[in-house]
């Protein structure tokens, strides 16, 4: 079947065209918020220290958080859950914007961050675990399941490209919009962009949820099938998933850090728009390749696969230190790029493959706790390694270094062992309790 044939498919899905595409709007923000929050609180705290704090607050609070939204999703469905949180992020964006613009406190400030970032909606668990019951072997779509996978790690790449963008249109337009609230172009700018993200979260993630495929993701109605204790960290497999999610996040917050100093050798006042070039044609080689992958069918193992990407991606990382310059470093990023998407494909499909539908949920929000911690942790090791001369080759190493150790946690015989021994690429099963009639 051609790549087309096999995206046409997963579009025919009941409910799937909402995940698809409201799954874009609702995550757009997080493209933008970053960048965003940082640019304002420096600009009305004269501090970058300060809006890293504010920035660290929420973050990390959605990491710290993040579990117990996906449990609370599995025990009374994603589809009630995220309206809640949705509204909640959505307004406590909105009063941060505004204690920001008000010149409130620091401690106010990061208190107020990471209260919305604790409410942040747990999207891109509830789509994967929407996927994953979609694509189950009793729904009869199982083949599918590498493309709808590989879709949802695409698009969510594309986020991380539009996003920019639109806050690049944001900041252009920050003179009339200044004009137009009485203050300063750049504050304007980031602001609106603030406050238009916020708007995209709470009213995207609002419609996600009254689709059919998450109103059909119910809770077990068997009450000691439940979740307690620690829940899908108990699965066999499952720490030595997250251990080499760890090692890719590391290496995803620490990269952009070392790329920026790279840029900063060699393009002098150049830098920072030469990396949001760089890194922007690292996301679109991922996004290619993951449709590319999505649209293939392997024979091999998910582990093998899962290694062989792990293993590519270090060498990636490696061969960047031998880069003489912005062009050459900007090719090899979209050609090492290329692994990205397929390894967060497969990383998804064994999260099916080793937790029980009924703890879908919580299981990828532990997925989500380790990236943003990670990365975090990446970001700061990094931005200490690249200080002084050789400093984006230790960066560009310590990337690769992370890899490394996750591409071996992988390899080792039976840590990443699925519940199933004989699941193949795009034959990861997982049991399916019954759903509603509108969400089959």
């Amino acid at each position: 079947m051609s790549a087309f044939g096999q995206y046409a498919r997963i579009w025919r899905v009941p409910g799937a065209p909402l995940l698809l595409t409201g799954g874009v709007i609702a995550r757009l923000g997080q493209g933008v918020t970053v960048l965003a929050w940082l640019l304002l609180v420096q600009e009305t705290t004269g501090s970058f220290g300060q809006a890293g704090l504010v920035g660290a607050s929420i973050s990390l609070a959605t990491a710290a958080t993040a579990p117990v939204a996906g449990r609370l999703a599995d025990k009374h469905g994603a589809g009630r859950v995220l309206p809640f949180y949705a509204l909640a992020y959505a307004a406590l964006q909105l009063a941060l914007l505004w204690a920001v613009l008000g010149r409130a406190p620091l401690v106010v400030l990061c208190v107020m961050a990471a209260l919305s970032g604790a409410v942040f909606p747990a999207i891109t668990p509830a789509l994967r675990a929407a996927w994953t019951v979609l694509t189950s072997e009793e729904s009869g779509r199982s083949e599918v399941r590498t493309a709808a996978m590989a879709a949802e790690s695409t698009l969510f790449e594309l986020v991380f490209v539009i996003g920019p963008l639109i806050f690049s249109g944001f900041m252009l337009i920050g003179g009339p919009l200044g004009d137009l609230f009485s203050t300063r172009a750049a504050i304007a700018g980031p602001a609106c962009a603030l406050a238009a993200a916020a708007l995209c979260t709470g009213l995207g993630t609002l419609a996600l949820s009254r689709g059919r495929a998450l109103r059909a993701l119910l809770p077990s109605p068997d009450a000691s099938a439940a979740t307690r204790g620690l829940g899908p960290l108990k699965e066999p497999g499952v720490l030595a998933l997250l251990s080499c999610a760890a090692g890719i996040a590391f290496s995803f917050g620490g990269a952009p850090v070392a790329i920026a100093a790279f840029a900063k050798q060699h393009e002098g006042a150049a830098a920072e728009g030469v990396t949001g070039v760089l890194i922007a044609v690292w996301s679109i080689g991922s996004a290619l390749a993951g449709f590319w992958y999505g649209s293939r069918t392997f024979k091999a193992p998910l582990v093998r696969q899962f290694t062989g990407l792990l293993v590519g991606l270090s060498a990636g990382y490696a061969l960047w230190t031998l880069m003489p310059g912005s062009l050459a470093l900007g090719v090899l990023l979209f050609v090492s790029g290329a692994v990205i998407a397929p390894a967060l494909t497969v990383e998804a499909e064994l999260v099916g493959a080793l937790v029980p539908e009924r703890m879908l949920n919580e299981a990828y929000t532990w997925l989500t706790t380790t990236n943003l911690s990670m990365a975090a942790l990446g970001s700061a090791v990094t931005g200490a390694l690249v200080e002084g001369r050789d400093g984006p080759t230790y960066g560009f190493l310590a990337a690769a270094a992370a890899t490394a150790i996750a591409a071996a946690v992988a390899a080792w015989p039976g840590l990443l062992t699925p519940r199933r021994q004989d699941v193949a690429h795009g034959e990861a099963t997982v049991p399916r309790r019954e759903v509603e009639q509108s969400g089959s």
